[in-house]
Formats: C-alpha cells, structure tokens, sequence
C-alpha cells in the first residue's frame, strides 16, 4: 500500500472515518487533506480555517467582530477549495449567502492582484 492510499482515513480531530465497505484501500477523499499536520476531513478544515481567522482578529475584537472573521474564512476557504463551484453552491456549503459568495471572490481576485 502507498502513501496515497489507505484502507481506512480517520480524520485527526474529529475522530471520523472514511474507508470502502470492501476494506480495499481507497484514495483520500476529495475534500480531507493530509499533511504534516495531519489528516482532516472537510467539517474540520473548514473549522480550522474558521478559528484561524478568528485568532488572528484584532487586539479588542468583541465576539461579534469574531464571528464575522469565521463566516468570513469559511466562505473564502470554499472559494479556494473549489473556485469552480457556482456561487450558490458555495452559499449553501458554507451557510453563507450569493453575496458573501461573490464578495470574498472579489476579495480574493483583489488579493492577487
């Protein structure tokens, strides 16, 4: 078995796992990552993004202020994970509206340039 492959994925935060119902070993699956953090299934990269973002807020930041920061990061994390998605598709994966979909592109795309 390869580095790629595994017969059982188990995400390092939540405990999750992902694997065939045949036991064969199987890729990791499209939307976890592995790295030299670990491995981690979608719910807790989106998380992690999330709790980045707010780490990162401003000295004197109130909870408010920090919950935006995470809706923030989650919709601009959906954005890089999968610019290909349409706006709704981003929305609805993030709990987050077309607007803010099509705010953090424009963000991003300003970012880079």
């Amino acid at each position: 078995m390869s580095l790629a492959t595994a017969t059982k994925w188990t995400c390092e935060t939540c405990g999750v796992s992902a694997s065939r119902s045949d036991a064969e070993a199987t890729p990791l699956p499209n939307s976890w990552e592995t790295g030299a953090n670990g491995t981690f299934c979608l719910g807790c990269r989106r998380h992690r993004a999330a709790e980045a973002a707010a780490d990162g807020a401003p000295d004197g930041s109130d909870r408010n202020d920090r919950a935006k920061l995470r809706r923030a990061a989650v919709v601009d994390f959906e954005v890089r994970r999968a610019p290909e998605r349409t706006n709704g598709s981003i929305a609805k994966s993030s709990r987050s509206s077309i607007t803010a979909v099509v705010a953090a592109r424009r963000r991003l795309e300003d970012a880079r340039a």
